[in-house]
């Protein structure tokens, strides 16, 4: 007994996007410190690591927005020739901040440059939506429409009807909030940081089948 055929349809790909205003930001700092001695690299990798979560305090960070992601400590070496020569002992920590609200910030990131202390390195600054939800919602409705409007069209100039809808795929599309560039602690005057809305993206895949 042969398989029952499939019904025909069709299978188009619809996008949308809608902007969600940025109010989130994820800053990643380093702590890194070379001495000649490992017992000296640590203890002043950990004054400044300690120095600077003071900073993040008195400018209003939440302790618990604060994360170490990664603590080091081990022999800085270079080439000289073919051959490995230890020139000393790096020690650092890694810090990930999470904010919400943008008020600040630019006060924030110029403090951590200023006053953070030796060693300090501000690797990228995020900005991104912290509650998306709507955007996503109206996203979705614009490629939804987007599809069913290319169906439409294609059944159209194929002399068809469409059918139900057999299935729906919904992936994020490419693209989004970027980073900013990484910065080193060299700061004297404020570094303005430009906010503006994200857009927010999804791209749905459906399949229709033919009504005739």
């Amino acid at each position: 007994m042969s398989a029952a055929p499939e019904p025909e349809g069709i299978t188009v790909v619809g996008r949308g996007a809608a902007a969600a205003a940025v109010d989130r930001v994820t800053i990643s700092l380093a702590v890194e410190v070379v001495r000649a001695e490992p017992g000296d690299a640590w203890t002043v990798a950990s004054g400044t690591a300690t120095r600077l979560l003071a900073v993040l305090a008195d400018d209003g960070v939440d302790a618990r927005s604060v994360r170490t992601s990664d603590l080091t400590l081990g022999p800085r070496v270079e080439f000289q020739g073919n051959r490995q020569q230890v020139v000393g002992y790096q020690a650092g920590q890694r810090l990930t901040v999470v904010r919400d609200g943008l008020r600040g910030i630019e006060r924030l990131l110029t403090d951590v440059a200023g006053l953070g202390g030796e060693g300090v390195r501000i690797d990228g600054v995020s900005l991104t939506p912290g509650h998306p939800q709507d955007a996503l919602t109206r996203a979705r409705d614009a490629a939804f429409a987007d599809a069913d409007a290319t169906a439409r069209q294609l059944a159209r100039l194929a002399g068809r009807t469409l059918g139900r809808v057999r299935w729906i795929d919904e992936r994020p599309a490419h693209g989004g909030p970027r980073p900013m560039m990484a910065m080193r602690a060299a700061a004297a005057e404020s570094m303005p940081v430009a906010t503006g809305d994200a857009e927010v993206s999804i791209e749905i895949t459906v399949c229709r089948e033919f009504a005739d």
